[in-house]
């Protein structure tokens, strides 16, 4: 994983996967109540890390669209995500001496981080032009579907049967 290859986008949804991850962990730490929603966030700082790291990681596998398309998703699920955590914790600032210092700030941090998440995907976004691509179009390649324009089937072997 060379975090120099990336571009800023990528680094900053990297950054707000990491917030995530460790808020929704401060949060279960923090707290006999748990992280709450967070755990969306976790996983989807997981998927937002594989997405950007996939291609350097593994170069022959393809994503299954564009990092820009997939990135808007994940981050756009964890942004909504981040602002059901934010209201859920409005009520709770009156509590916070009960709940401790550590579970609010872990709150805060994945509140933020999925939000950053968010933020990063659409600029991604609308760094590729702006244009929604998930799954392959047509003349992808073998295997597109029917008429997808992909490579003639092989030969048949000499001496095989002919149907």
């Amino acid at each position: 994983m060379d975090f120099s290859k990336l571009n800023g986008n990528e680094r900053l949804a990297v950054y707000g996967a990491a917030a995530s991850i460790v808020g929704a962990i401060l949060a279960q730490i923090g707290s006999i109540y748990g992280a709450g929603g967070l755990w969306l966030s976790f996983i989807l700082a997981l998927a937002m890390i594989a997405i950007v790291f996939l291609p350097q990681l593994s170069p022959q596998t393809t994503l299954p669209g564009s990092k820009g398309s997939l990135m808007l998703i994940v981050g756009g699920i964890a942004a909504v995500g981040a602002l059901l955590g934010l209201l859920a914790i409005l009520g709770a600032l009156a509590l916070f001496a009960l709940y401790g210092g550590l579970w609010f700030v872990g709150i805060v941090i994945g509140i933020v981080g999925g939000l950053v998440m968010g933020w990063a995907g659409w600029q991604e976004f609308q760094a590729e032009g702006g244009k929604f691509q998930i799954g392959s179009g047509p003349g992808a390649g073998p295997g597109a579907g029917p008429g997808g324009g992909g490579a003639p089937p092989p030969p048949p072997p000499p001496g095989a049967p002919s149907t």
